[in-house]
This record gives structure tokens, C-alpha cells and sequence, in this order.
């Protein structure tokens, strides 16, 4: 699986981690509450996320069923699955976008043009696409506005740049933990997703000091045959399955650690994981004592 191949399947993901709370589809139409200045639409929970964690949600007019914002904002759809004309009517002037594999749709790059919307796109397959689109957004949120203004997000990102720092420093003794498989368990029955090697939870593990267990690039759904072959000796469980995948592991790996983590934010690669990349580490250290 290539880098932008793994792309859509976070976006996959990021619906995975908004699970426990059922999507608002409806938000407000009105969006006269946002202030003057750049005016923004967000296509993707985890940009969104980052929009928020910069302080930065009062410029929200548009965003996803599974966007996560303290106010009202109006939804407009997703980048699959867009409402054009939810969005002609929140007016943005900018409109923030996590490409999938297949590229921008077409229909929206000539919506944007015809409306004079500018579109900024980040992928975020890796933990350095996330650093980078915290440093870019200050400029993609205030274009053309006060340099007071620009400095006052500046600010947040780096802020947030410290914060990713804390939670990713590396873990003593993460040799404890040897050889650590991440499993994402989204439903009972299917198999479960596992970080691979180009992948943003690969990079926290390795920036944890931390051996990823699978050499596989990308999110390849693994059997629980191909589970025991790898033979972890730690196994970290995400999802709201992870109890009975749990379970599993203990019949057929008995000697896993087995290590649930409760951080949907971790399935939307962006400003809002850190919190989640807190967790994994605390979980990880517990786990190497």
C-alpha cells in the first residue's frame, strides 16, 4: 500500500474514532456568527481537530458529520460525500481538505473556482504531514489579515508542537515492551487493522523508541493467523472492541501484553491527538514497568 493509498484508509479511520458518538448531520445553517476574516470549511475531522486545537473554531462555517467543534457549525457534508449546496450557503472563502486516494473530486476544484474559495489540502499519512500542517494553517486561517492576527496562531502552533513533543517523548525502558503490534479492532467479526510501516502510529511508536512488530507498509487488515505467526510481545488494542480482541490474544498469544487504549482521537491524525498519543504513552510505559 503506498503513503497516499494509506490516506484513505485514515480517512476510513477517523469514522472508526468518532464511533461512540452519532454523527450530527443537521449543524445550523446559520453561519452569521462567524467573525469577519478568512472563512473557514473543513472536509476532514482531523484538519478540524487542528482548527480547534489552534484556537481557531470561531472562523468554522462548514464541516463533516464527524467533526467534533464546541459551537455550532453548519454540516456540510465530506469530501466523498459532499452537500454543495450546504456549502454554497456557508460561504467560505477558504475550504481546508484531506485529499483521498483518488485526488480532489473534480466537481469541488470547479465549485471552488467558480465561488472564488481557496482550497488547501493536506495529506497526513505521517506524523511529519501533521507537524507540517500545524506550522502551515496560521497562514491558511488568516491570509490577507493582520499580522497581530497571524501572530496570535503562530503561537498556538507552536504550542501544539510542544505539546506533540511531550506526548511522543521516548519511553525507558521501551525494550521491555520488545517487538509491538497496533491493532485497530472495528468490529466483532472482521479482522483487525494494523499500523504498518508508514504510518503516523508507527511514527509515534518509533519515536517512543518502540519496535513496530509488522514490516507491512501501510493498514493491512490481519488475520488472527497472521497475528500469531508475527508473534507479538506486546499488542496495543484500539477500538471499542478491544475487550473481546483482548480475549482472543489471550487464547492464542498468551504471551502478549495486551495493552487497550481508549483514545478514539488517535484515529484522526491531527492537532486533536494529542491527547490520545498521551494515552498510548502512559498505557506504554505502565505496560514496560
Amino acid at each position: 500500500m503506498t503513503r497516499r493509498a494509506a490516506a484513505a484508509v485514515v480517512c476510513a479511520l477517523a469514522l472508526v474514532g468518532c464511533e461512540s458518538s452519532t454523527p450530527d448531520r443537521h449543524g445550523t445553517a446559520r453561519t452569521e456568527q462567524a467573525p469577519g476574516g478568512t472563512r473557514i470549511a473543513s472536509l476532514s475531522p482531523g484538519i478540524t481537530a487542528t482548527v480547534v486545537a489552534l484556537g481557531a473554531q470561531e472562523r468554522l462555517v462548514g464541516r463533516t458529520p464527524w467533526c467534533q467543534v464546541p459551537r455550532e457549525v453548519v454540516v456540510v457534508g465530506s469530501l466523498l460525500d459532499l452537500d454543495a449546496e450546504r456549502l454554497v450557503e456557508a460561504r467560505p472563502s477558504v475550504v481546508l481538505v484531506q485529499p483521498a486516494v483518488q485526488g480532489m473530486p473534480d466537481s469541488l476544484r470547479q465549485l471552488a473556482t467558480d465561488r472564488g474559495w481557496r482550497l488547501e489540502e493536506f495529506h497526513l499519512d505521517s506524523l511529519s504531514d501533521v507537524r507540517a500542517m500545524v506550522v502551515a494553517l496560521p497562514s491558511a486561517l488568516c491570509e490577507g489579515e493582520s499580522d497581530g492576527e497571524l501572530a496570535q496562531y503562530e503561537e498556538s502552533s507552536l504550542r501544539l508542537l510542544a505539546a506533540f513533543d511531550r506526548a511522543l517523548a521516548p519511553i525507558e525502558p521501551a525494550s521491555k515492551l520488545g517487538r509491538t503490534l497496533i491493532l485497530l479492532t472495528s468490529t466483532e467479526s472482521s479482522d483487525p487493522l494494523a499500523f504498518g510501516t508508514g504510518t503516523y502510529l508507527a511514527d509515534a511508536l518509533a519515536a517512543y523508541t518502540v519496535e513496530n512488530a509488522l514490516r507491512r507498509e501501510g493498514y493491512p487488515a490481519l488475520s488472527w493467523e497472521s497475528i500469531v505467526a508475527i508473534a507479538p510481545d506486546t499488542v496495543v488494542l484500539l477500538g471499542r472492541h478491544a475487550d473481546g480482541a483482548s480475549e482472543r490474544l489471550l487464547r492464542l498469544v498468551p504471551s502478549a501484553r495486551r495493552v487497550p487504549v481508549d483514545a478514539p482521537s488517535l484515529l484522526q491524525p491531527g492537532g486533536g491527538m494529542i491527547e490520545g498519543l498521551s494515552s498510548l504513552r502512559a498505557a506504554l510505559v505502565k505496560a514496560a514497568q
